[in-house]
This record gives C-alpha cells, sequence and structure tokens, in this order.
C-alpha cells in the first residue's frame, strides 16, 4: 500500500491513551478512494437500496450514516464488495478498502472473489457480478488440514501469485470462464500459507525444541496455556462491548482465544491476521537471525511485513490502532525485554487491568 496508509510511528502510549494520535476512520477512507461526482453518502445509500431490494430503504440509509459518523463498519466482506462496486472502485482501490477493513484484499483462490475482480475491472456492477458468479458456478470443496494437496515444491505463496498474474491479462467474460476451469483445482477458500506460518509459530510456543514439526490435535490444554501465558496479554474476555470505547472495540475485535486457536488447528476457522501477528511478537519472529538484527526496528517490521504480504494481508498501517501498538512496541528497542512483554504492558494501560504480566508470572 502507499505510504499515506502505512506511514511511520511516532509517540508513546501516553500519547496513545491521551487521544493525541489520529488514526484512519472509515468515513475518511471512503472519502479517499472514492472518485465520483455525487456525494458519497448520497451515492451509497442510492446504490445499496437499489442491491437490498428486500431491506427497508431507512434501514439502509441509518447504516451509511452510521459509517459516515464512525459509529460502527462494515460487519462482512460481502458488503465491503458492495460498496467497491457502489463506489466505483478499481481492483486496487477495491484491495485497498478490503485490506484496512477487513484485514485481507481479494482472495485470488476464491472463485467468487476473482468474477468481483473481473466486474470491478470491467466497471460492471453488483448484481452483474452476482449473476455471473451464479452462472459460472464453480463450486469449491474445502479442504482438510494440514493434508496439502499441492506438489511439495510448489507453494501456496507461489499458487496464489501465478494465478494473480495470469488473472491481469483477462479481459473478456470467455477468457474469464476459460481461466476459471484451468485452474479450478488451485482454488481453495482457506490461506494456505497464513494456516502454516501460524502452525510453525504456534508450535515454537508449545514445544520450542521441536523444530517444524505439526502438533498433535489433542494439544487443547496446552493451547490453553499458550494462549494464557501469551496471546491474551491482559485483554479482557469479556463479550459485552458497550463500556468500552471505539478504539478498545477495534483492538478487541477478533482476539484470539483458546477455542478460536484450536479452531484454526483444526481448519474450522482461517487464520487471521491478528492472531499471526501476536504470535510473531510471542516467538520474537522464531527465525535462525543474528540476535543484533533482530534487536532492529526495520528488520523486524520488514519481517512482519513480509509474512503479511505472503499471506495476502495488508502490511503493517500506523494508521490502525492495533498496528500502532505492534509498530509502538517494536520501536522501543532500548528494552531488554520481549516485544511481547512490550505489547502486553501497554494493552494492560489500555484496558486499565492490574494483574500482573504473564510474562512476569514466569519468572
Amino acid at each position: 500500500m502507499a505510504d499515506k496508509y502505512t506511514g511511520k510511528t511516532e509517540g508513546t502510549i501516553d500519547d496513545f491513551l491521551k487521544g493525541n494520535v489520529t488514526f484512519w476512520k472509515f468515513s475518511r477512507l471512503l472519502k479517499e478512494l472514492y472518485q465520483g461526482e455525487e456525494p458519497l453518502a448520497r451515492r451509497l445509500t442510492r446504490k445499496l437500496t437499489e442491491y437490498n431490494s428486500d431491506e427497508d430503504g431507512e434501514r439502509t440509509a441509518r447504516r451509511v450514516r452510521n459509517w459516515m459518523h464512525d459509529r460502527n463498519l462494515p460487519k462482512n466482506r460481502e458488503e465491503i464488495f458492495k460498496i467497491c462496486f457502489a463506489l466505483e472502485l478499481d481492483e486496487q482501490r477495491a484491495e485497498t478498502l478490503l485490506g484496512i477493513t477487513v484485514e485481507r484484499g481479494i482472495h485470488y483462490r476464491n472463485p467468487r472473489e476473482l468474477i468481483y475482480a473481473y466486474c470491478l475491472r470491467r466497471k460492471g456492477d453488483y448484481p452483474e457480478a452476482v449473476k455471473k458468479v451464479r452462472e459460472i458456478n464453480i463450486p469449491v470443496e474445502k479442504k482438510e488440514m494440514p493434508a496439502c494437496t499441492y506438489k511439495e515444491n510448489e507453494t501456496t505463496v507461489e499458487i496464489t501469485g501465478y494465478i494473480r498474474s495470469r488473472f491481469e491479462h483477462v479481459r473478456s467474460e470467455d477468457e474469464l470462464r476459460e481461466f476459471l476451469e484451468i485452474h479450478r483445482e488451485k482454488f481453495g477458500l482457506q490461506h494456505w500459507a497464513a494456516y502454516r506460518k501460524f502452525r510453525k509459530m504456534l508450535n515454537y510456543l508449545l514445544h520450542p525444541s521441536s523444530g517444524d514439526d505439526f502438533l498433535p490435535d489433542e494439544q487443547e490444554y496446552s493451547i490453553r496455556k499458550v494462549v494464557d501465558q501469551y496471546l491474551r496479554m491482559g485483554v479482557p474476555y469479556e463479550k459485552k462491548s458497550g463500556r468500552y470505547t471505539q478504539i478498545q472495540r477495534e483492538i478487541k475485535q477478533h482476539w484470539p482465544s483458546a477455542k478460536t486457536i484450536y479452531e484454526m488447528c483444526s481448519g474450522k476457522l482461517d487464520v487471521d491476521r491478528k492472531t499471526l501477528l501476536l504470535l510473531y511478537l510471542a516467538t520474537e519472529g522464531e527465525v535462525d537471525t543474528d540476535a543484533a538484527d533482530m534487536r532492529s526496528i526495520s528488520e523486524h517490521r520488514r519481517r512482519m511485513d513480509l509474512m503479511l504480504a505472503e499471506c495476502g494481508m495488508p502490511v503493517l498501517n500506523v494508521h490502525c490502532p492495533f498496528d500502532y501498538l505492534i509498530l509502538l512496541a517494536v520501536n522501543q528497542n532500548g528494552e531488554e525485554d520481549f516485544i511481547g512483554y512490550r505489547m502486553e504492558r501497554m494493552l494492560r494501560k489500555i484496558f486499565d487491568t492490574n494483574k500482573p504480566a504473564a510474562y512476569l508470572l514466569e519468572k
């Protein structure tokens, strides 16, 4: 993404707590990406009312008003795609909107999203895209994990990159249909690169001396212990969010629990971006690299951005509260403690929890 989205981290946790740090808001992001002449809110309301013909128009208008006043965010990827079509975004701007709001850009091994991308490229509208999905109908079976159906020397990153580069040349519906048929065996809904990195880092915490071997499935207790000691970082389990600020809710959203980690291991849940970043902090990168190199702020950020890019996720974005805290923890390179502990210390201040950090309990 462009520098205006990634940026540099400056400030302290006190600046964060005092509200002196400016974060991107959804309304501002929409204004940056929209290039039409019709007023943004009017355009969204009009088009989404067309798309949601079975929904009360006032309800749609109210939802748009909530977005424009940053009271909440769209609820899922499908709604984000509707916004992309409503605002006539091209593929690149659609990638930006998806990446910042739902943590992943277009999934180029998902035929439904490939068809959406093609229609965005051809300046088609949402109903046309949905119709094409029904007509072409490329079923994708959910493959068992961790078994891999690909050749041993063919990584998911290479497959996704290959599909994406080839897809750039698709310019007609006939070419689209042919492309989808030729590559149908390579399609999949899971993000294999993210899954492999997730298993490798989690295994490092469960069995530090076991190398790259995948953990057995019957590790629920150990997973719970790892989550409590390394990943929760003082973030409350409480589901009700009424007493939290908008930033607290955004940080807390999708925070991993023992249950979600276990379901990611079994393949019931796709591995998400927040979990990968927290695992990176907990394992200090889990790489065979010179210690001096790993103390480098730029090296940690480079490795995290590379990990995210390989998993089809947006790189670190200083304008998002969670990413800001990640970078703030990394930037404290004069500290002798773990990056994960620095992150936990800040989170306990944000959520005002007095329980001692897990890293201290281990000592």
